[in-house]
């Protein structure tokens, strides 16, 4: 599956694209943060209906909310346990005015 950080996501975890095998969200992070050699995580907080990015930069844990979409479809409507294949996408989202 490829990974796609975008919208100061990529800055937080340090790459904008990265492919993993595996299927089930908690296993995406843990290859992503692997191969980063630096920690990594999704937290998907169902009861609040959002989604939280966790990297670790410089020794710090930065959370930031974002907005992860699976193939198009939002991942707090998906399998986080059985991933579509395709692309995982994940950004930080912005407004101005």
């Amino acid at each position: 599956m490829k990974i796609r950080f975008g919208n100061i996501a990529d800055t937080l975890v340090g790459v904008k694209e990265i492919e993993v095998q595996e299927s089930s969200l908690k296993k995406i992070f843990q290859s992503i943060s692997q191969s980063l050699n630096k920690r990594v995580e999704l937290i998907v907080d169902e009861k609040e209906e959002s989604v939280y990015l966790l990297a670790e930069k410089d020794g710090k844990l930065s959370k930031s909310w974002v907005v992860a979409l699976n193939n198009g479809i939002n991942i707090l409507d998906a399998d986080v346990n059985s991933l579509r294949e395709g692309e995982l996408v994940i950004f930080v989202p912005v407004s101005g005015g």
